[in-house]
């Protein structure tokens, strides 16, 4: 049985591409409100598992659990249509000709308008629905650090201010658990801490949930609160940032000797 506080419950996920086993049985637990990275090797899972945690991939076998609702079968647009579950990719998508307010009130609207009709309706309601959704992308242009650049088109933005406009997309439909798919890959430093900074006030401020894969080992061990490891599709570890950096079968299996 689900905890109150548990906000997604992964049970005995398979994936097999072929006769080539992706995901073996792996379990765990998201608690709300925490930050937790997720590591391992190259082709350990980690992608696959977004996948099916998010619809992407149907799994052969387990099941996904959002606050005790079983999602395991549901198409990657209705979840991600229940704006509580979102995720990023590692390749960053905008709508290059339209700015950063633009793109925030258009990723708005699937949580905010009900449908087609309201969407393109007029009068007091569609206005009002609007004006909540511009109030909203102002909030996270000041959070995301975008206020200096917010005017440009995003295709003119550099990439790492990309990213974080890609984020601030993430947050507008108020997600209750966002999963990232390495946020740090291809940026300098000064945007890193930057991206890192929106992770923490997504966290602290808004009460988001976040599940993080990422190689930047140092920065994600400071930044989580718990980290799981998956080696060849399975669960090898799971514990605080402290026991993992000291736990023999991780180092000997990841982070190297």
């Amino acid at each position: 049985m689900n905890s109150p506080q548990t906000i997604l419950k992964v049970e005995g996920l398979r994936k097999n591409y072929g006769g080539v086993p992706a995901l073996q049985g792996v379990d765990f637990e998201l608690t709300r409100g925490e930050v937790c990275g997720l590591i391992g090797p190259n082709g350990s899972g980690k992608s696959t598992l977004f996948d099916c945690c998010t619809g992407l991939q149907k799994s052969d076998a387990g099941r996904v659990l959002l606050k005790g609702t079983d999602i395991t079968q549901w198409p990657m647009n209705r979840i991600a249509r229940e704006g509580r579950l979102l995720r990023s990719f590692q390749k960053t998508v905008v709508f290059p000709t339209m700015d950063s307010e633009e793109n925030l009130i258009l990723a708005g609207q699937m949580a905010r308008f009900p449908g087609i009709a309201s969407t393109f309706s007029i009068g007091r309601k569609s206005r009002e629905r609007v004006a909540a959704l511009r109030e909203r992308a102002r909030e996270l242009i000041e959070v995301s650090g975008l206020a200096r650049v917010a005017h440009l088109p995003a295709g003119n933005m550099s990439g790492g201010q990309q990213k974080l406009l890609q984020f601030a997309t993430m947050l507008m439909p108020q997600p209750e658990l966002v999963l990232l798919d390495e946020p740090l890959a291809g940026i300098n430093p000064i945007l890193i801490e930057r991206v890192i900074e929106c992770i923490r006030t997504g966290n602290k401020q808004f009460g988001i949930t976040f599940l993080v894969i990422e190689h930047n080992t140092d920065v994600l061990m400071d930044l989580s609160h718990r980290v799981i490891v998956l080696h060849q599709g399975q669960k090898l570890a799971d514990d605080t940032p402290e026991a993992i950096v000291r736990n023999p079968a991780v180092v000997e299996a990841y982070l190297g000797g």
